[in-house]
């Protein structure tokens, strides 16, 4: 092969090499989902949550938590019920993918007339390294915080190259991820502010960097809109204590002074740990920049904001660390400021006819193998996850005995309830057993609790019949309307006249 077609192969190589990982990561979460049966209740709540309201439920309503919307402004995952309408949960992971996969189109189309491979593998590493996989992975289900990684991402990607009508789109989409979403974009903006200011004007005192009228109208509009945004919030919850409310409740209850000092070391840790992750990436560039502590001092100051909010968030939970920073929903969040900071800063600073301090590749290779070994303790998932979704002999039965996922639930008893689950009108609502409902994603199903959250008539009733005498969350709904289907393992009670028309 001629020394000019092997180099044209393996830049195309090289290009595709993060497309190749969205796509093996689909297959991951698939598998995840279908075959090794993990907790995905907060990932069947943004199910619900996506596409509720187009099959006639109340907006923002689960069957977890109820009305969802007191808790959070997730709006923009109702935009995702389009797609889930019709692909169920996987539509969620495609968005996700399909997003992070045209921010690479875009950064690499921003970055490949100049000596751009350095600049690309960083990026990869930000969007598909170690980190950003466990918090992908989220054995919690899946987050609408998740999608802040590719639209933050893309949102400064048009802010560097002064794409200002794609600048608003991007925004206002990522403005509509959650309530906390404007710390993130005011972060990213004042960033850009500084870094801008300081190429134009590179031999300015330091205050006038930081305290200027651009800096004040970000800063200012970012307030308006986040007291909004929790007004909001609060005047949806009336007299309901918020969530903050609760969790200073709950610290006042369990604190104390050694449990609290102990919390905060640990979440200080915690996050040292995915910040020094990311530092590693930006060191070369700070070194050629003009009065790099300016540029370092916005970064780091805007990443202990971040923390404090999250620290705030994660009080719910105390005095638990892991859904504190740890949280993948919560650390997703922070890694995508931190990579939409580095997209913006190399853009402009190669613009600026700057270029990065010659022993970059070293940095980043030694910032990839401090990611590979730190990440265990830099997101919480569950250990036991990593061996199994590697396990050669269990993805061996998933692609022969689930045909990659399209033939699903291949074995017993799983297969029994998945075809019922086939036959159930759209929109409609069934009570089992917790690990079972992921089998009715197409569906609306509540697992056993003392506060179940019924809207209408459930069409099956699922129990498992050694359970019958001893779990108390059991409730048995009056005999008319429904019959038995027989079954060696459940008792189910069916809606008899959707029975009848089905298996009849």
């Amino acid at each position: 092969m001629p020394l000019s077609n092997f180099r044209k192969l393996l830049n195309y190589l090289i290009v595709g090499f993060p497309f190749a990982i969205l796509l093996g990561w689909f297959y991951l979460k698939v598998y995840q989902f279908q075959y090794l049966n993990e907790n995905f209740v907060d990932g069947l709540i943004a199910l619900q949550l996506s596409r509720g309201w187009l099959e006639g439920r109340p907006i923002l309503f689960d069957t977890y938590y109820g009305s969802h919307w007191l808790h959070h402004n997730y709006y923009f995952i109702l935009l995702t019920g389009f797609v889930t309408k019709f692909t169920g949960l996987y539509g969620l992971f495609l968005i996700y993918l399909g997003l992070l996969g045209t921010f690479f189109l875009k950064f690499y189309r921003s970055i490949r007339t100049r000596n751009w491979l350095n600049d690309w593998f960083i990026v990869i590493l930000f969007g598909v390294g170690p980190l950003a996989y466990h918090v992908y992975l989220d054995n919690y289900g899946w987050h609408p915080e998740q999608y802040f990684l590719p639209l933050l991402g893309l949102f400064s990607l048009s802010l560097a190259r002064r794409k200002w009508l794609e600048v608003a789109f991007w925004g206002l989409l990522t403005l509509s991820i959650k309530e906390t979403a404007v710390v993130l974009l005011c972060g990213v903006a004042l960033f850009a502010s500084v870094l801008s200011n300081l190429l134009q004007h590179p031999t300015q005192k330091w205050p006038r960097y930081f305290f200027n009228r651009n800096n004040y109208l970000i800063v200012g509009i970012s307030i308006v809109v986040f007291v909004a945004g929790m007004w909001w919030l609060s005047y949806l919850n009336g007299p309901h204590p918020s969530r903050l409310g609760q969790a200073v409740l709950l610290i006042q209850k369990k604190a104390s002074i050694s449990m609290t000092v102990v919390y905060i070391g640990l979440v200080a840790f915690f996050s040292s740990v995915s910040l020094a992750a990311a530092c590693l990436l930006f060191i070369p560039w700070w070194r050629v920049i003009p009065q790099p502590k300016v540029i370092i001092g916005v970064f780091l100051g805007f990443c202990f904001v971040l923390l404090t909010v999250f620290f705030v968030e994660g009080m719910l939970y105390f005095p638990e660390p892991n859904m504190s920073i740890r949280y993948p929903a919560r650390v997703g969040s922070w890694w995508a400021f931190m990579m939409s900071c580095y997209v913006f800063m190399t853009i402009r600073l190669v613009e600026a006819k700057l270029q990065p301090h010659s022993n970059q590749r070293e940095w980043l290779l030694w910032a990839g193998l401090f990611q590979f070994f730190i990440t265990p303790m830099a997101v919480s998932n569950a250990s036991s996850i990593h061996g199994q979704m590697f396990s050669i002999k269990k993805n061996f039965l998933f692609i022969h005995n689930n045909r990659l996922g399209t033939k699903p639930y291949a074995q017993s008893p799983a297969k029994v309830l998945y075809e019922l689950a086939q036959k159930l009108p759209k929109g409609c609502e069934i009570v089992c057993p917790a690990e079972y409902v992921g089998i009715f994603q197409n569906v609306y199903a509540n697992e056993w609790s003392y506060d179940l959250r019924i809207l209408t008539r459930p069409y099956l009733y699922i129990y498992e019949k050694k359970d019958l005498k001893t779990n108390k969350k059991y409730i048995f709904p009056k005999k008319e309307g429904y019959t038995t289907v027989p079954h060696p393992q459940f008792l189910i009670l069916a809606d008899a006249v959707w029975y009848n028309q089905h298996y009849k």
